[in-house]
């Protein structure tokens, strides 16, 4: 069965464009996509009226969506809240289950995995930096792996498996080569954000696809988007959807089949 995703990301509210997050809005209703993954930093500073914009957005949401948390949903300096409650805001307004475990979505042909990457605290001096940990990894392959054969399976993070050159500073995700390891076998399709560029590629046999910043003011080069994605467990497109100044509009779209070594791009 063929499947559509919106990817999402970063949308950052308290710098947010709004007729950017209207036009949004119209685009994925005109898209009817079967599911929306949004690939964390709904808000810019964590607070509560922006957790309360972002919800208001989400409920507009033409599909049911999986939401995970960036490293901006964490109290940023305010220390107390970062290290004693840094999910209260997030809990309260936007999801109520435990943010350190894996989130399933199933529908029509997808299973759809959340992580959340996030981390109050970093051993490097970028606190914004991500990891996934062991039971993270575990957890996801428990619910990947009971799915039927010709389900697309799918795993939506914030922080980037894969890097381009433009990225690079941003740093990997922690763990992302042990995690890459064991997803190959029960993983299709991994979704980020985190570094605002949209690209996609093949890493471990696996597709990678990074979405830019929605519609926030806090743009790295390049145009708001987002993604569509197309395909089932033999073959994904990935379209990258960028705002012209009036409107959404087709910027690339990078094919992607799979075969008995795993995932590698069309040619």
């Amino acid at each position: 069965m063929s499947v559509r995703i919106a990817q999402i990301s970063d949308l950052h509210f308290g710098r947010e464009v709004p007729r950017i997050a209207e036009a949004l809005l119209d685009d994925l209703r005109d898209a009817r996509p079967t599911m929306v993954a949004v690939c964390g930093d709904l808000t810019q500073g964590a607070r509560s009226r922006e957790f309360l914009a972002a919800r208001e957005f989400l409920d507009q949401l033409p599909a049911p969506a999986l939401v995970v948390p960036g490293n901006h949903d964490l109290p940023g300096w305010r220390i107390w809240s970062r290290f004693l409650r840094p999910w209260l805001a997030w809990t309260r307004h936007i999801a109520t289950t435990d943010t350190t475990t894996a989130t399933p979505l199933s529908v029509d042909g997808v299973v759809a995995v959340g992580v959340n990457t996030a981390r109050q605290w970093s051993m490097h001096l970028d606190w914004s930096r991500g990891r996934i940990n062991a039971s993270q990894i575990a957890a996801v392959e428990n619910v990947l792996r009971d799915t039927a054969p010709d389900t697309l399976r799918v795993v939506v993070a914030h922080h980037p498996f894969l890097l381009t050159m433009a990225g690079q500073r941003r740093g990997p995700l922690g763990r992302s080569t042990y995690a890459l390891q064991r997803l190959r076998s029960c993983a299709d399709l991994l979704l980020g954000g985190h570094v605002h560029l949209a690209y996609s590629g093949v890493v471990a046999g696996l597709v990678v696809a990074q979405s830019g910043t929605a519609f926030s003011d806090r743009l790295k080069g390049e145009p708001n988007g987002y993604n569509l994605i197309d395909g089932d467990r033999t073959q994904v497109t990935v379209t990258t959807r960028q705002w012209t100044g009036s409107r959404f509009d087709d910027a690339t779209r990078s094919r992607f089949v799979r075969g008995d070594d795993g995932w590698r791009a069309a040619s």
